[in-house]
């Protein structure tokens, strides 16, 4: 009996790590239209959620390969900022991935560097430290990108559909005037999503190379060796077709969607002083929104607004909401509210 429950462990184990999508294969199911969310200045709670600091330019990903086919990195492109691409590819010289085909992480090999990336679904992380004979740790993640999508009915980590009572009163004490996909990525069990996909690839590398990805892996090398024009004539190969330019028209469609989606529920707040202020909900103690002085800030539409008041506790910020209130539910849904 103790024999076939290690058997059915292992047959269990297998069927896990064999589920997992790379790198490559998780951007492409999500699409070449995707829109991911950037959030930065990550920090692991205690219950394996992520804290936030600020937010990134949203973008679109897609893989880059080669003209025979072979994914050699990917392409991050700002929506609607003239900033914040970013992107890794093994025909630089020194971007790798960790195995091939089961890519699990592609890095930067610089001795300053060995920063790099990992996809998980529907998440992209932005990891600070990837060590050469090791694993990538969650508590070396910098930024996560989420891809922007309806959640409506999705499960959390115990089965339950999100949007329960219990959901709505924690997101109801963390939210600070985010979006949708804000709200979600702090519901989320990051830790755990992390350390299992990491678990999982790396069974996965286990497996015995076929010779296809022998002459694959030998090919993506040639192509490092000379340069990068073989991925260029690639790409631009591609953007000549009808399909890539009704892509692109795709593409600048979805943003124009998701810039009315979101001005219906989003009302941007404008701070005249000249000091930064801060902007968080009713009774708050948890950082709020930051507004530079002279800057602006999205906010949800529907929660009330107010100022929070920063003091020290033991050498930190301590913040709490005062009774200013610079913002009425659903005034301005849209709209750019003056804080003066």
């Amino acid at each position: 009996m103790k024999k076939i429950m290690i058997t059915v462990a292992l047959i269990f184990t297998a069927t896990i790590a064999q589920a997992q999508k790379n790198l490559y294969e998780a951007i492409e199911a999500n699409g070449e239209t995707a829109t991911y969310e950037g959030f930065s200045g990550i920090s692991i709670n205690d219950d394996g959620t992520i804290g936030i600091v600020r937010g990134k330019p949203t973008v679109t990903i897609i893989v880059t390969k080669l003209a025979a086919g072979q994914p050699v990195g990917f392409e991050a492109t700002p929506v609607s900022e003239n900033y914040g691409s970013f992107g890794m590819s093994e025909i630089s010289d020194y971007g790798r991935v960790d195995s091939y085909p089961n890519v699990m992480t592609i890095k930067n090999t610089h001795k300053r560097g060995l920063d790099g990336y990992m996809v998980i679904d529907d998440m992209l992380f932005e990891i600070s430290y990837i060590p050469s004979n090791g694993i990538p740790k969650v508590e070396d993640v910098t930024a996560v990108y989420v891809m922007v999508k309806d959640r409506t009915g999705e499960k959390d980590d115990s089965g339950k559909k999100k949007g329960g009572f219990l959901g709505r009163m924690k997101a109801k004490l963390e939210f600070s005037g985010q979006s949708p996909t804000y709200k979600y990525i702090q519901t989320v069990n990051i830790k755990k999503i992390f350390n299992e996909y990491v678990t999982a690839m790396k069974a996965k590398q286990a497996s015995p190379k076929t010779s296809k990805d022998r002459t694959d892996i030998a090919r993506i090398k040639r192509a490092r060796e000379a340069g990068d024009e073989e991925i260029k004539r690639y790409n631009d190969s591609i953007k000549a077709t009808p399909e890539y330019k009704d892509l692109k028209k795709r593409i600048k469609q979805n943003e124009v969607n998701y810039q009315a989606s979101k001005s219906k529920n989003t009302v941007t707040l404008r701070n005249n002083s000249s000091s930064a202020i801060y902007v968080g909900t009713d009774g708050s103690d948890n950082p709020g929104t930051r507004i530079s002085a002279g800057g602006t800030a999205s906010w949800d539409c529907g929660r009330d607004g107010y100022l929070q008041r920063i003091t020290k506790s033991g050498g930190s910020n301590a913040y709490s909401s005062t009774k200013t209130k610079v913002y009425r539910s659903n005034s301005g849904c849209g709209s750019t509210i003056n804080i003066n």
